[in-house]
């Protein structure tokens, strides 16, 4: 119930369905992580972003955009040290992904959630291409990446508005 009220508030803020749900998700599974560390202070939203202010200072900033039509243009543009994009685990996005490695592999700080909310197997991946093009070879990378994408239910654009309606 609490989840529905939070998502009717984003949509009513101007944010697309898919969009509120998956910030939901993002939230609520930030907290749920942080119950053990005891890290963050705070938690504010501004529209399809989520700032995570920490205990010691820092200020994290992740970016939801369930299908980005350009993953590199969107990391670089968030200014933040320590920067998430949070996004559907589709397959348009982890072709997008993979097309903008190398450019997404220079950007320091930046982490990549791929999500299904609804998935029966693991609900989300997450990967940092800057750290992950350090201790891998490219010729395992994509085999590497798969792997990890094929451990969460891949969700499509239609699936997902089906879904979140």
């Amino acid at each position: 119930m609490q989840e529905e009220q939070g998502i009717v508030k984003r949509c009513n803020m101007g944010l697309p369905k898919a969009t509120a749900y998956l910030v939901e998700w993002f939230v609520r599974y930030t907290k749920n992580r942080d119950l053990l560390f005891r890290k963050i202070s705070e938690i504010k939203e501004e529209g399809e972003n989520v700032l995570v202010k920490q205990k010691d200072g820092k200020t994290l900033l992740y970016h939801v955009q369930p299908f980005p039509d350009d993953f590199g243009k969107l990391a670089e543009s968030i200014q933040e040290e320590q920067k998430g994009i949070v996004v559907y685990n589709s397959k348009e996005n982890f072709d997008s992904m993979m097309k903008e490695w190398k450019r997404l592999s220079g950007i320091k700080g930046l982490t990549i959630y791929f999500v299904n909310p609804f998935s029966k197997l693991e609900k989300r991946w997450i990967i940092s291409p800057n750290i992950h093009s350090k201790i891998s070879d490219a010729q395992s990378l994509k085999e590497g990446l798969n792997s990890m994408y094929l451990m969460v239910d891949p969700i499509s654009k239609e699936e997902v508005e089906e879904l979140t309606k």
